[in-house]
């Protein structure tokens, strides 16, 4: 894309920002802050990937740090040079990745020379892109030395120094007036030594602005991006291109866009000193290269934009209506969505997982995705939020006390410890609630094997618990017919051997008896795929990247085609970028023996234990068991390329000793490339979601640990999706809903990359 020039009157806001309710806007802006620095990485990552010139502005264009000075003096580093990328760029001339003609420059007034000799009336979003006048200023100090040396030059010499510094035929006298005129200025300063505008301190920033445009060249707005970017003051300049792009994030009221204000001291107050400068510059590479909205119909950065939101609110909704209670991140409502379906409303109590549904459902207005204690949110009322009521409950109760993990880690501790009395056991009866409120029409709910199994020798299933529940609501009314079935998702298409508990629910009015609800799960496998994927078409196409690369936005996605697992799931699609892709750095010394010597594809720590060689068995320091009565074999394990993934656990986000994957070129036979045994390594977050069927344009938000625990505990979208296409296909059969078309699904997947 090319830039706008210097048109900004023609710049107009998406008319649907001006009917963005009150509570949206404040809502959204508040879920933006919060996430700032993974908004940053995803606009820098975006111009790169396409090609856009990088906006000038490098933090070591300036020597001043005294805004983001870490501490012992190093300055944060430019996030255009700091970007994750899985291939071998070629680089530039500049000092800098970024491409910045300033870059390791000694004196801010280099920035302040290259404003006076550029087109005057450049916004300050405009004013990152004046490249060809840096790279002038750059060359003339190459050439010539000091400031003062050229300011000792007479305008003759000065014009030839100046040509000299030019690729161009010849060279303006109005940039030759300006700088002899500006150099003259600073010279006579009485805030400076010589030429030089190095170490100026102790001004307030109105004065010091009221100095700088007090200089040849430099208008107010100048002044106030200078105090920015050459000075490093925590300064928001105004202007009309970042300006629009801030009101399209929902951080400036509409009303605010183009008004007479000079700096934006809100934006300032919220935003932490080292965000400000990338913040800024980021924006305005987005807003001139690209549009001061989204971009493109797959505009990286449109999840985050409250008109992209308000557009999405504005379609009208179909299919039947869906709440999605113990929401998590939103893998079942993904399903759900995919599957036609209206997502209305949705709960949960981790801030992290909650905001990582809101990014990734935009439908949904923020107040709709509630961040609480299910139990807190029905005493305050929250039922009576819910503006339409559900034809579908979906949702899975946190599942630690009946997972074998967790049943092993609480009783290790408590002797007198019983599944029955832990409270989360009980949670099911908060969905039950709403069951019993709403009344809808199917109710889904996911849990882990262990939901089926007697507890201890008391012959009590939690599962036949819930379904009690279940079906004596509504003695008067009609109840449901409830019953459920522990499924394998690797059956259905999902490239993990994953159990987990099904029970649905009928209303008793559109189900005569379980006959109904057996042949729904009956119809799961009719509408899922026939074949089994492995490992290798689960992460077919993502970077192959080593121990402790990777980061939150990744670039260089590897070319070639995709396995059918990925391809006629559209996992891949939406996003040229590769997020949540970063790999742990494993330096333990121990570690890394096990992943490169002992452990092979299949094996555990077990295995390395009772090896007949033993040569490593003394790095296995926990309790294996006995070769007889083995327990935590898969502490330590490393996946096979050929097999699915194990169970994807949220204990992932304390270590991934149990998910190590092997080097792809050494352990697949098609694969061409040099072996490193440093791909030997735990599997990243967006490998993590691509086996739970997660597409790769959902973002997880949150620290690394909490992406792992979001994908660990989510319900993977592939599987809700065939839930889903289930019971619309059963309403539609009772004339109470249209199904959505059913996708057609290939037998087996053939090609991997």
């Amino acid at each position: 894309m090319t830039g706008r020039g210097d048109d900004t009157g023609s710049l107009s806001l998406p008319s649907v920002l001006s009917e963005a309710p009150d509570d949206e806007l404040e809502l959204h802006r508040e879920f933006v802050y919060r996430h700032v620095d993974f908004l940053i990485d995803v606009l820098t990552a975006e111009q790169h990937h396409q090609h856009w010139y990088h906006p000038t502005g490098c933090p070591t264009s300036t020597s001043e740090t005294l805004a983001r000075r870490r501490k012992g003096g190093e300055k944060y580093p430019c996030r255009y040079r700091n970007l994750t990328t899985a291939s071998v760029s070629a680089g530039s001339d500049s000092a800098c990745d970024c491409g910045d003609p300033l870059a390791d420059n000694d004196d801010p007034l280099d920035t302040v020379a290259a404003v006076a000799i550029a087109r005057d009336d450049r916004s300050p979003g405009q004013r990152y892109f004046d490249h060809e006048e840096r790279e002038l200023i750059a060359q003339i100090r190459r050439n010539t030395g000091s400031w003062g040396k050229i300011a000792a030059l007479s305008r003759d010499d000065l014009r030839k120094e100046l040509e000299e510094a030019t690729t161009r035929a010849g060279i303006g006298e109005h940039r030759v007036d300006r700088l002899s005129e500006l150099l003259d200025s600073v010279a006579d300063c009485s805030k400076t030594e010589g030429v030089t505008l190095e170490d100026i301190h102790g001004m307030q920033y109105s004065a010091f602005c009221d100095l700088l445009t007090s200089f040849p060249g430099i208008s107010r707005s100048d002044a106030w991006w200078l105090l920015l970017v050459a000075f490093d003051k925590p300064i928001w300049p105004s202007g009309s291109f970042v300006d629009g792009l801030l009101c399209s994030l929902g951080l400036l009221n509409h009303s605010q866009f183009k008004d007479s204000a000079e700096r934006r001291s809100d934006l300032e107050e919220r935003l932490t000193d080292r965000q400000i400068a990338p913040l800024h510059r980021a924006l305005a590479g987005h807003a001139i290269k690209g549009d001061i909205d989204a971009c493109s119909k797959h505009c990286e950065i449109r999840c985050f934009l409250l008109s992209h939101r308000l557009r999405k609110q504005s379609q009208q909704q179909e299919g039947p209506v869906v709440i999605d209670l113990f929401s998590g991140a939103g893998g079942i409502s993904l399903g759900f969505d995919r599957a036609g379906c209206s997502i209305d409303w949705a709960i949960d109590n981790d801030q992290d997982a909650t905001d990582t549904y809101r990014l990734n459902h935009p439908e949904i207005p923020h107040q709709d995705v509630v961040c609480n204690d299910i139990r807190g949110a029905i005493e305050s009322g929250a039922i009576e939020d819910i503006k339409r009521t559900p034809d579908i409950v979906v949702g899975g109760p946190p599942c630690q006390s009946l997972s074998q993990a967790g049943y092993r880690s609480r009783r290790a501790n408590d002797d007198d410890y019983s599944i029955l009395d832990d409270a989360r056991t009980s949670l099911y009866t908060q969905y039950v609630k709403f069951v019993e409120e709403l009344r809808p029409k199917v109710i889904v709910m996911e849990n882990v094997e262990g939901m089926v199994n007697e507890v201890k020798d008391t012959g009590i299933k939690v599962a036949d618990l819930v379904i009690d529940s279940l079906e004596s609501i509504g003695e008067a009314d009609s109840g449901y017919v409830c019953n459920y079935r522990l499924l394998d998702c690797s059956d259905f298409g999902i490239p993990q051997k994953r159990e987990r508990v099904i029970i649905l629910g009928v209303r008793e009015d559109l189900a005569t008896d379980r006959e109904d609800l057996d042949d729904m799960f009956n119809r799961f496998s009719e509408i899922s795929p026939k074949g089994n994927y492995d490992l290798q078409q689960a992460l077919s196409g993502l970077p192959r990247i080593k121990r402790g690369e990777g980061g939150r936005v990744v670039t260089g996605i590897p070319p070639g085609s995709r396995s059918q697992y990925v391809s006629h799931a559209d996992l891949d699609d939406g996003t040229a970028l590769c997020f949540n892709h970063q790999a742990r750095e494993h330096p333990m010394e121990k570690d890394q023996t096990l992943f490169d010597e002992a452990l092979v594809p299949g094996g555990t720590g077990w295995d390395v234990k009772y090896d007949k060689d033993g040569e490593y068995s003394d790095l296995i320091e926990y309790d294996v068991g006995t070769e007889e009565n083995p327990r935590f074999r898969d502490k330590y394990r490393m996946l096979c390329w050929d097999e699915p993934s194990p169970t994807i656990v949220a204990h992932l986000a304390k270590d991934a000793n149990g998910f190590v994957l092997p080097d792809y070129y050494e352990h697949v036979n098609t694969a061409f490339g040099e072996p490193d045994n440093r791909r030997n390594r735990g599997i990243t977050p967006r490998e993590a979601a691509r086996i739970q069927s997660f597409p790769d344009e959902y973002i997880f938000l949150g620290s690394f640990t909490s992406w792992f625990r979001q994908i660990g505990n989510a319900i993977p979208p592939l599987l809700g999706e065939r839930i889903a296409l289930t019971i619309q296909e059963y309403l539609a059969k009772r004339g109470v809903s249209e199904m959505a078309t059913t996708q057609t699904w290939p037998s087996m997947a053939s090609t991997d990359d």
